[in-house]
């Protein structure tokens, strides 16, 4: 073990990028990040014994309400913008504050269209910085001053800042840390549309088994990890539920019919106009639908594709049946009035849409794409799954689900197993053994 510690001690960037496949240039785009590498891998990680938690609630609680103070909880976020991964942290957040757990948000960006969502319990402190490869000093330092029990990062470019600003903390003031894998790593790897995400992942290669615990969202992505990026399989944890679903939205789809507001020509397809979606798949499929198919497609999202998938669209003689309606506050509005939902991607973290639209009672068509897809389908059980970059499988597909009658209430039951609250009582017990006095109290009082 000592061994090993030494040679990846003795990396320094020049050997990381021989390594990995990093040229000089690509290291000079996130120069902190390769300066402070080895501050990381010199750091010796001691085996930490895993605690049980109390079995008694009632001792529990005279625990906590004797001195032992309430979860400390930071999490790390870029900005309150962005998809799925940042929408899903940001309920994650509210569920853990409803719980009772003091949470903060450490952002680089205090402002955008997400912070609405967040609820008012919920702190938030500014990383100095406002830029990624610049946050880690200031990062450091705010964890340094607020002290928290645990620090919990998404997407690798902030992952790996996080991870290097807490390992190279000294052990006494150091945090237990928490990184959420909510990619599909092995393809982000070279697909992911950041490029610092592509250099954070080459990297974290090396990394990521310098945190105390991984989050995945699927299967594979645990699967990923453990086979590509050598991190032990016992540091790894999937979620089986993420924040998808907040407690309005929950209720308000507990109330709903399922049939109410329907459109029947009217097919869905949300999320981040970019190349790793594949909507050119998706607008090649329906010039393939038989020419009796009545349909409208919405694509419900903005991104970087957005004019040539427009002008895609036109050159298909789409232009009267394909709208592109752009980022929109609540998808689910969108969701309940289809007939159909699409995802066409090539890969997926989870793919949060397909849930939404499970929730809504509302059919999918998805390519079964890494890793979230069939995970959340379960094979096909609850939507039809096709190749990846298939118009012609996909159009049938599409075809298909249109003349079929849906079993609405089998998909909203499957897509209500992805609510907020789920999804912060299974986060409360991964985390529970890595802060056993108070986050393991703070879950059974959670339960009663």
């Amino acid at each position: 073990m000592a061994a090993r510690a030494g040679c990846v001690a003795g990396l320094r960037p020049t050997a990381l990028s021989k390594r990995n496949g990093i040229n000089e240039s690509t290291l000079n785009v996130a120069p902190m990040l390769a300066r402070q590498a080895h501050i990381v891998t010199s750091a010796r990680q001691m085996p930490d014994g895993a605690v049980k938690p109390a079995v008694r609630s009632g001792v529990l609680r005279q625990v906590l309400h004797s001195g032992v103070p309430r979860p400390c909880l930071a999490v790390v976020l870029r900005a309150f913008e962005g998809g799925g991964a940042q929408r899903d942290i940001i309920l994650l957040c509210n569920a853990l504050a409803a719980k009772g757990v003091n949470v903060t948000v450490l952002a680089l960006h205090q402002d955008g269209p997400l912070r609405s969502l967040l609820d008012p319990a919920v702190c938030v402190t500014a990383i100095p910085g406002r830029q990624l490869r610049y946050a880690i000093p200031g990062l450091r330092r705010v964890i340094r001053q607020i002290e928290p029990a645990v620090v919990v990062s998404s997407e690798a470019g902030l992952n790996l800042c996080t991870l290097i600003a807490v390992r190279s903390m000294p052990r006494r003031h150091r945090p237990k840390l928490v990184l959420r894998e909510v990619g599909s790593p092995s393809i982000a790897l070279h697909r992911d549309p950041y490029r610092s995400n592509r250099i954070a992942y080459r990297i974290l290669r090396l990394l990521y088994r310098r945190a105390d615990r991984i989050v995945t969202l699927t299967e594979g992505a645990r699967r990923d990890l453990e086979q590509n990026f050598a991190v032990p399989e016992a540091m790894i944890a999937v979620m089986g539920a993420n924040a998808v679903i907040p407690p309005a939205m929950a209720e308000r789809l507990r109330r709903c019919d399922g049939e109410t507001g329907r459109e029947p020509d009217l097919i869905v397809s949300v999320g981040r106009l970019s190349p790793e979606k594949d909507h050119r798949t998706l607008l090649r499929a329906m010039t393939l639908l038989p020419a009796d198919c009545r349909y409208r497609l919405a694509i419900v999202g903005q991104g970087s594709e957005r004019a040539a998938l427009e002008k895609l669209a036109r050159a298909y003689g789409l232009a009267e049946r394909v709208i592109f309606v752009g980022q929109v506050p609540d998808p689910f509005v969108w969701m309940m009035r289809a007939r159909l939902a699409i995802c066409s991607s090539i890969y997926e973290g989870l793919c949060n849409a397909v849930i939404e639209a499970l929730a809504c009672g509302t059919p999918v068509v998805s390519t079964d794409c890494p890793y979230g897809p069939r995970e959340i389908l379960q094979g096909g059980r609850y939507g039809t799954l096709t190749p990846i970059g298939d118009a012609a499988a996909m159009a049938n597909a599409i075809a298909g689900a249109m003349q079929r009658i849906p079993d609405r209430q089998a998909l909203i039951d499957r897509g209500m197993q992805y609510t907020a609250a789920a999804a912060a009582e299974r986060f409360l017990e991964i985390i529970a053994d890595l802060h056993p006095a108070p986050f393991a109290v703070q879950r059974m009082l959670a339960a009663e």
